[in-house]
């Protein structure tokens, strides 16, 4: 087989393999570059149409290698949530719970010839663990939270979102993210007091802030801020 390396101007280091046994052109998106198979009768006009018909996909695929890389001695670490990503020798990922909040996640490394795939598999997979432990821990600690503050709400659901903590509907029904198990203990209670006063206060305004900041002992504004600076690698 014949590789070529090159530098593309919109997807950037291209490798390219030609292999007599191709039949069509592959393509896969890695972190270190975008990797091309083709077959021998292959021009690079027919490169370029490729790519070209891709480009969606093959952009979804480049931004979901920018993150970070899940492989053997991966862990997340948070106070209430905690996962480590082993190889091993079976053929399917196997997810395990150790204790309350602790995971253990075996993978196959054979499959590299599937790095994209695996990597999202991995992920989801580890959405799955955040998303059991979150489901173990949020709507106890929101109830506790409830029955202290004196806060009335008709049902809790946790699901995986990734642009909102949580929120609260007009029948007092709220809605929790599973990432919050990423959080520190303080930060999880401000979002799930957060929505508590929604069931007293559906908006925004002046009185909202200054019930949350009563049931936050005066901290509301200081663990906004710090809530809107957390940031993760996952």
């Amino acid at each position: 087989m014949q590789k070529n390396t090159i530098l593309h101007p919109q997807y950037g280091k291209i490798e390219l393999t030609i292999n007599p046994r191709a039949r069509r052109i592959i393509m896969r998106a890695r972190p270190d570059a975008l990797y091309i198979t083709i077959p021998p009768v292959a021009s690079i006009s027919d490169i370029e149409k490729a790519l070209a018909t891709q480009h969606d996909k093959l952009q979804k695929l480049q931004e979901a290698t920018k993150q970070i890389i899940i492989k053997g001695g991966y862990t997340l670490h948070a106070p209430n949530f905690n996962i480590e990503v082993q190889e091993s020798v079976k053929e399917r990922l196997i997810l395990h719970k150790i204790e309350k909040g602790r995971y253990l996640l075996l993978y196959p490394e054979s499959k590299s010839d599937k790095y994209v795939e695996y990597q999202q598999m991995l992920r989801k997979t580890i959405i799955r663990a955040m998303q059991h432990c979150a489901k173990e821990l949020l709507p106890k600690r929101l109830s506790q939270l409830a029955t202290k503050h004196k806060f009335k709400y008709n049902s809790v659901s946790v699901r995986n979102s990734r642009t909102r903590w949580g929120s609260c509907s007009n029948r007092g029904n709220i809605s929790l993210s599973s990432y919050l198990v990423l959080l520190s203990d303080k930060l999880i209670d401000y979002v799930l007091l957060h929505e508590l006063c929604h069931t007293v206060e559906m908006n925004h305004s002046p009185r909202f802030w200054q019930l949350l900041d009563t049931v936050c002992n005066g901290e509301a504004k200081i663990l906004r801020k710090e809530l809107r600076s957390y940031k993760t690698d996952f």
